[in-house]
């Protein structure tokens, strides 16, 4: 029998793309395993199609656990990697008999680790820290910080095209989206320099400036709408993660602040301007192509990073950075007419069939 290794990965979709590459070491290394996740349903929008994979299994705690108990002992797994410290899931994978527990040293779960792995001191990428935990298993980090995988469907490119052309978004422009939204507000550019540097991006370079964001996040991207000369494309809480996904794509530039789908435009090759204050860049910043990836941080913005207290007086935060340095990021990153052909040309090749992961054994 193949080698069965189950996966439990973080809830957040940004970290599921910094856990990417490694599930694309694991897959390297044991190309002929059974290699499953077990994760929320946003983990399983952004793994779907990721052919390092052979079965994404839903996490659920419905009837006490039991049917999810059931579910993990039907797959016969030798080996989990656990890549979140949980009691409930690490509890759960000792019950389903999964004999080779693999995780972070901790207080909370470690005690049920059969392998426990040191955590990272804060001076490596969350991606890299995830790829140590393959260590126990003979497969050695090779110390570089991989880009993340995301693998968009033709279905979904084609409704990207579909949602720009209803909104009149053509590629006689540069297209700058625009992502505002943070699950913590303080992590926030402020909503009125979005709207500053999106009037700018429009009169001077000409762009087409498209919002976006989740349900929760329209009555911010309203504001920046109302706050702007120009009229812009606002999406946000009308498409689907995929969906939104495919339409990042067809970005010259995104900006974003420190979330999930900063890290999106940089799977798909996309040019960024990364905002950060409370968050760490060397912890959680993108890996995109450094030529084409731009953060803007300061390090005193608060005087502790990751900083979870948005009342510090005496400390700038997000309102450091100004409008000006990030509408002279964007233009950079745009370099000249040219920008839109030379992103068009790095765009994924639309792949020849799709990998679909079941939603349950």
């Amino acid at each position: 029998m193949s080698e069965r290794i189950l996966v439990v990965m973080p809830n957040w979709f940004g970290e599921t793309l910094f856990a990417t590459p490694m599930l694309r070491a694991l897959r390297s290394a044991r190309p002929h395993a059974f290699i499953a996740a077990l994760g929320v349903p946003r983990a399983a929008e952004i793994l779907k199609g990721n052919p390092c994979l052979d079965l994404f299994l839903p996490f659920e705690t419905a009837g006490f656990g039991l049917r999810m108990l059931s579910r993990l002992r039907r797959l016969r797994c030798g080996v989990a990697l656990i890549l979140r410290r949980s009691l409930t899931r690490t509890a759960l994978l000792r019950a389903a008999g999964i004999p080779r527990r693999i995780g972070f040293t901790n207080r909370k779960s470690g005690w049920l680790l059969t392998d426990g792995v040191r955590p990272s001191d804060g001076s490596l990428h969350k991606a890299q820290t995830y790829v140590a935990l393959l260590a126990p298993l003979g497969i050695p980090p090779d110390g570089a910080a991989r880009p993340y995988e995301y693998h968009p469907t033709q279905e979904e490119r084609s409704d990207a095209a579909v949602i720009f052309g209803a909104h009149g978004v053509a590629r006689d422009q540069p297209i700058a989206i625009l992502h505002p939204g943070a699950n913590w507000f303080h992590k926030r550019w402020p909503a009125e320099r979005f709207a500053q540097v999106a009037d700018q991006l429009a009169r001077v370079k000409r762009c087409r400036i498209v919002l976006t964001g989740s349900p929760e996040d329209r009555p911010l991207a309203q504001v920046i709408e109302q706050g702007m000369t120009a009229q812009p494309v606002n999406l946000a809480g009308l498409t689907t993660v995929r969906q939104l996904a495919a339409c990042l794509e067809l970005a010259d530039v995104v900006v974003s602040n420190d979330t999930g789908v900063l890290h999106l435009a940089c799977a798909l090759g996309r040019s960024v301007v990364a905002l950060y204050g409370p968050t760490s860049p060397v912890i959680t910043g993108p890996l995109g192509d450094p030529s084409r990836t731009v953060v803007i941080h300061r390090d005193g913005c608060c005087p502790s990073i990751p900083c979870f207290n948005p009342d510090h007086p005496g400390f700038a935060g997000m309102s450091a950075i100004s409008v000006e340095e990030v509408f002279r990021a964007v233009t950079d990153l745009l370099g000249n007419a040219e920008c839109g052909v030379r992103n068009a040309e790095s765009k994924p090749s639309i792949p020849n069939s799709e990998f679909r992961i079941p939603n349950s054994t």
